[in-house]
């Protein structure tokens, strides 16, 4: 009995230290032994990364600049081009670009009236005045703005007082003048306060100062020859349109809608583009995916069998062959959406990334990426540990 005791007591022992000794299950344990695993083989692994890293960066740095034209877009094309002008009966659309008014105008009550009764079509509108006048002895189109309700591009970034004027590009190299000179109209001193960005158009060549100025200046006191007209969507548009027709004799209507209807047929191209891209780098990275997948399994079927006899059990090793992708996924995905945002600066530097990233599409391509590696990498691993004989390749 003591003896039966004994043996008892130490078979009993040795069960408890393998108990201790066993490997614990968990996916926290699995995860380190993957990476132990690749760090192990870091050719191996730098080369998967950079794969999926690239293969991410380039559809998600395309979206990131995709975000940032329709941000520029958004602030600046209706600015560039409003879609409807109302100008007085008797010009053209040749007369507003090359500024030449006839001295034709209407009263500003017209501005007032089509404002309030159209405005549920409206996302806004601006009244101008412009005349030539002598500038520095050089006759130049001069444009009267309400600063105070601008919203124009570029003119909202500036803010102008009575005394103070803008100069358009091609003005200023004419006139020979730059910020904090003064120019003389009509006799009267002004400020340049500011250099407007070129715009392609008659506003390169242009002066303008506050409206109320130029209304003061000229004796055309609560006059003006032009509104720029936003309609804040496309059916708004083609309403207001038809509206505006049989609004008024004595106004006529010119049509810009065409410079913003190509703006955004460039969107539409670019954002097909992003969705075809998306789909032909997940394509690619499951492609990457599979390789690796079968090379790796395929050249270690001899390790594997031999931890296998060694006592490790099949879900241990399951574990250990699918989280190697996902570590793959995981630090190539990430790396991929660095690549894109630092692309992304360099390329839009005028449009901060805080307004074109979200942490929304970002765990999104992470978690995207991750789980087509898992889908990829499952089957593989299952059947190598389930299916085949572990010890056949010792």
């Amino acid at each position: 009995m003591p003896g039966k005791c004994c043996t008892s007591r130490m078979e009993n022992s040795q069960t408890e230290r393998t108990t201790n000794t066993s490997p614990p299950r968990s996916v926290s344990f699995s995860l380190w032994l993957s990476w132990r695993e690749l760090t192990g083989r870091k050719a191996v692994f730098f080369i998967n990364v950079i794969l999926v890293s690239l293969l991410v960066a380039l559809p998600v740095s395309l979206d990131l600049m995709g975000r940032a034209k329709q941000s520029s877009v958004d602030k600046r094309i209706d600015y560039i081009g409003p879609s409807l002008i109302l100008i007085p009966k008797g010009l053209n659309s040749s007369d507003l670009v090359t500024a030449r008014f006839k001295d034709l105008n209407f009263s500003s009550t017209i501005f007032e009236n089509i404002t309030n009764k159209f405005t549920s079509y409206l996302r806004n509108a601006e009244p101008r005045l412009t005349v030539r006048l002598r500038a520095d002895n050089r006759m130049i189109p001069v444009t009267g703005i309400d600063f105070a309700n601008v919203y124009s591009y570029p003119f909202t970034e500036y803010s102008i007082r009575n005394n103070n004027v803008l100069l358009g590009k091609v003005a200023s190299e004419k006139l020979g003048k730059t910020i904090n000179d003064t120019i003389s109209i009509n006799s009267g001193i002004y400020t340049i306060a500011g250099i407007i960005p070129t715009t392609g158009g008659i506003d390169d060549a242009s002066v303008f100062v506050q409206l109320s100025a130029l209304q003061e200046i000229t004796g055309h006191t609560g006059r003006i020859n032009e509104i720029r007209l936003f309609p804040d969507s496309l059916s708004s548009y083609e309403q207001l349109k038809s509206l505006l027709n049989e609004y008024s004799s004595r106004v006529s209507t010119v049509d810009a809608y065409r410079g913003d209807t190509a703006e955004k047929e460039v969107d539409s191209t670019l954002v097909s583009y992003q969705k075809a891209l998306y789909t032909v780098a997940f394509i690619l990275i499951a492609f990457c995916i599979l390789i690796s997948t079968y090379i790796n399994l395929d050249s270690r079927k001899s390790e594997i069998s031999t931890i296998y006899t060694l006592g490790t059990d099949q879900n241990i090793i399951l574990k250990i062959l699918t989280l190697r992708t996902f570590w793959i996924t995981l630090i190539g995905s990430l790396a991929g959406q660095v690549i894109a945002l630092i692309v992304t600066a360099i390329q839009a530097d005028q449009v901060p990334l805080r307004f074109i990233w979200s942490a929304g599409p970002f765990m999104e391509i992470i978690a995207g990426t991750i789980l087509l590696g898992m889908f990829i990498t499952v089957p593989f691993a299952l059947y190598s540990v389930y299916k085949k004989d572990l010890i056949s390749h010792l």
